[in-house]
């Protein structure tokens, strides 16, 4: 019975809403574990983490965790849960799942690392996650500077000190 860790990541609550959620990648992750007969040692999560680096706790205690022999592979619901890096997903393939003997399996992309093919495929499929990281970038920077252009607050995160945001628009709070 091959020991496998579990990682889920959501980066933002809107993803959480739109069908990641952890619950939600934790059950499809579960349910494959059970139907592939795997014995699931521990599951690590990152809730509110981006993609875009490894500073996140879950990711750093399998790095650390990796050379221990406690698992086996990795499972993830879709690759772009691992890394939105294609520099970070080729970093934690080929130094630190590969010299310790674990497979990275992605549920979604149907892959496991185990073979060569495995691992060439992670290699393309990442290129796409950092493509789509770069497109979300420059989706929301062109948003917000229309919004700035038509004199509308462009959001992020709270609003200015002494306004009020009243149905999309910045209200002077006296």
């Amino acid at each position: 019975m091959k020991k496998v860790v579990l990682y889920l990541r959501v980066s933002t609550k809107g993803q959480a809403e739109d069908g990641y959620s952890l619950d939600f990648q934790k059950e499809k992750l579960l349910a494959y574990c059970k139907a592939m007969d795997y014995a699931v040692v521990g599951i690590y999560s990152d809730n509110g983490y981006t993609g875009s680096n490894l500073k996140r706790p879950g990711i750093q205690r399998i790095i650390e965790e990796s050379g221990t022999g406690k698992f086996e592979a990795v499972l993830v619901y879709k690759l772009d849960r691992l890394s939105r890096s294609q520099k970070h997903t080729m970093y934690m393939l080929e130094d630190v799942f590969i010299p310790n003997d674990i497979a990275f399996i992605s549920l979604s992309e149907s892959f496991d690392t185990g073979s060569q093919w495995g691992i060439a495929m992670v290699g393309i499929l990442s290129v796409f996650s950092q493509l789509e990281r770069a497109n979300i970038k420059e989706r929301t920077f062109d948003g917000r500077k229309g919004r700035a252009k038509e004199g509308s607050w462009h959001g992020g995160g709270t609003h200015p000190i002494g306004y009020d945001y009243i149905e999309g628009n910045l209200v002077i709070n006296k």
